[in-house]
C-alpha cells in the first residue's frame, strides 16, 4: 500500500462514511497504521492511500487512534500557527493557524463510539486528517501566495528526484 500524492482526485474528494464494519475495513486500518509507521508519519487518512472512505489512524505523541467518521465537533476559539507538512504533499512544509483545542468524535472498530479532546500537537494532527477525509488539503489553509510557493517547491523536489532516479509518483 502506497500514499497518494497530490494532485490525485481522491485527496480533493469528501470520503464515503462508513455504515459497517467490515473485515476489510480492519484489513485497511491494520494497513494504514503500518504505511503510518514506516513512512514516520503523526496520522494518515483512508484518502492518502487511495481509499475514499472516512477512516484515520493518528499517533501524535504516542496517543493511538483509529477512527471511523471522524468530525470535529467543537474547536477552541484560541488558534496557534505552526510548521505543517503532509505525506500527500512531500517535502514542503508551511505556517498552518488551527485550533489550539479539539474535540473528536468518530467510532472505534469495535463499533464504540467515541469523543476525545485534544490540544496542541495531538489537536493538529486530528485536524488535519479530519481534513483530509473532507477532500481538504493543508495548502487549502495558506493564502494564495503560500501555496503557490510550497507548490513550486513541491514540483521543484519532484522533478530533482526524478532525475537523480527515485521514484515519486503523482507528480
Amino acid at each position: 500500500m502506497d500514499i497518494v500524492t497530490y494532485p490525485e482526485e481522491v485527496l480533493r474528494q469528501e470520503a464515503e462514511e462508513i455504515t459497517e464494519i467490515t473485515e476489510e475495513i480492519r484489513e485497511l486500518a491494520d494497513k494504514m497504521t503500518e504505511v503510518m509507521f514506516r513512512e514516520e508519519g503523526v496520522g494518515l487518512a483512508a484518502p492518502q492511500v487511495g481509499v475514499g472512505k472516512k477512516l484515520i489512524v493518528v499517533n501524535p505523541e504516542e496517543d493511538f487512534h483509529i477512527l471511523l467518521n471522524p468530525k470535529i465537533v467543537e474547536r477552541s476559539s484560541e488558534e496557534e500557527s505552526m510548521d505543517e507538512g503532509c505525506l500527500s504533499v512531500p517535502g514542503p512544509e508551511a505556517p498552518v493557524s488551527r485550533a489550539q483545542k479539539v474535540v473528536v468524535e468518530g467510532t472505534d472498530l469495535d463499533g464504540n463510539d467515541v469523543r476525545l479532546t485534544r490540544e496542541g500537537l495531538a489537536a493538529r494532527v486530528f485536524q488535519h486528517e479530519v481534513d483530509h477525509v473532507n477532500g481538504t488539503l493543508y495548502i487549502d489553509h495558506l493564502s494564495e501566495v503560500e501555496r503557490s510557493i510550497v507548490l513550486r517547491e513541491y514540483r521543484k523536489a519532484g522533478e530533482e528526484g526524478k532525475e537523480g532516479g527515485e521514484e515519486n509518483s503523482g507528480l
